[in-house]
């Protein structure tokens, strides 16, 4: 396996010094070394940046900032090359590892997989997933020397054959093959109808209006066709309203 090089870096106007990017950016090592690497075939090697220093070439940006160019995720930047734009919320270390692992998975946003459709209004023929590894269990996360960092799932999610007890997911959480907890979400395209469709953080299924770009990469399709919701992305948002408890709304303001 040849490591990827990824670059850790705050560009945001928050107080994230380099000392905390340093050691989050060694949490992340030992996560990809230690947890990630044999499951998923990747090797990567993780750089902390300072604010001033510019990431030299090779290395795969992973940029904290306020104010997103592409769009929250993981996007493809004029020479093709992948980058993250994470949120400076107080659990960023979650997201950073999130996308690190997505982008080690599918850089370029092109990766399908065939399994079964889960949309409970179908008849199960086999459809195409787009792989990302942490949608589907992003609500939870483990720590790493005092960082938290995100949960992933192994192949074997994708395989609806596995064995009872197949590991689906690094925590354990999640107990048969597609399964898709509230707060997290999969995509796929449906080879019958020619449309992304989409189990949502809520639970519910929807399906896009217009048919998928033949030329056009298969992220950024799916992007395209249900709009790139920062909501989605939110993973601070996402993992606070699954741990509010049960019969506590939100306050209104008066």
């Amino acid at each position: 396996m040849k490591p990827r090089r990824l670059a850790l870096t705050n560009r945001s106007s928050k107080a994230i010094t380099l000392e905390t990017v340093t050691k989050v950016a060694e949490a992340l090592q030992i996560q990809v070394d230690r947890d990630f690497a044999d499951v998923w075939g990747v090797a990567a090697t993780v750089a902390p940046f300072d604010k001033a220093e510019k990431i030299p070439a090779g290395y795969w940006p992973m940029r904290i900032v306020d104010h997103p160019v592409g769009g929250l995720g993981i996007h493809l930047d004029k020479a093709h090359q992948p980058y993250a734009e994470i949120m400076p919320t107080r659990d960023w270390s979650v997201t950073a590892s999130h996308e690190m692992l997505e982008m080690l998975v599918d850089p370029y946003g092109q990766k399908l997989t065939s399994a079964p459709d889960i949309d409970p209004h179908s008849d199960h023929h086999q459809v195409r997933y787009l792989v990302e590894v942490c949608d589907p269990c992003e609500v939870w996360s483990y720590d790493i020397q005092n960082v938290a960092v995100s949960d992933f799932i192994t192949p074997e999610y994708y395989n609806a054959h596995a064995a009872a007890g197949t590991s689906m997911d690094y925590l354990g959480r999640l107990s048969t093959p597609l399964e898709v907890p509230r707060g997290c979400y999969i995509s796929w395209i449906d080879p019958a109808d020619r449309r992304w469709h989409q189990k949502t953080p809520d639970g519910s299924f929807v399906r896009a209006t217009s048919e998928i770009h033949p030329h056009r990469n298969p992220r950024d399709d799916r992007d395209q066709a249900f709009g790139d919701d920062p909501k989605r992305h939110d993973l601070f948002a996402i993992r606070a309203a699954m741990t509010r408890p049960r019969g506590k709304a939100k306050a209104k303001k008066k």
